[in-house]
C-alpha cells in the first residue's frame, strides 16, 4: 500500500527540514572551528608582541574589547603597566574641574 498525496507531502517536508538542519549544524561547527583558530592567531600575535592589540583589532571582526578579554584569557600581560593616574581615573578618583 503506497503513501496518500498528503502522506508524500509531509515526508518531504521532513526531508527537507532535516536536510536543512544538517546543514545549519554543519555551518554552526564550521563557525566554532572558524573562532578558535582567529581567537588562537590573536593570542599567538599578541603573546609575540608582534602587533598591538589595537591593530589587531581593525584586521579582526572582533570590538576592541573583545580582543582585550581573549588577551586577558590567555593570561598575557598587558603593553603598559597601568599608571597611577589611569588607575585612579578608573577608580573614579580623578575629578575634572
Amino acid at each position: 500500500m503506497g503513501m496518500t498525496a498528503t502522506e508524500k507531502k509531509q515526508q518531504a517536508a521532513r526531508d527537507k527540514l532535516d536536510q536543512l538542519g544538517k546543514a545549519f549544524v554543519e555551518a554552526e561547527e564550521q563557525l566554532e572551528a572558524a573562532r578558535a583558530a582567529l581567537n588562537e592567531g590573536i593570542v599567538d600575535v599578541l603573546k609575540a608582541r608582534t602587533l598591538g592589540p589595537s591593530e589587531v583589532t581593525r584586521h579582526v571582526p572582533y570590538e576592541r574589547q573583545h580582543v582585550g578579554r581573549i588577551s586577558k584569557a590567555a593570561g598575557i600581560p598587558p603593553l603598559r603597566e597601568r599608571t597611577v593616574v589611569s588607575a585612579k581615573k578608573a577608580a573614579g578618583g580623578e575629578s575634572s574641574g
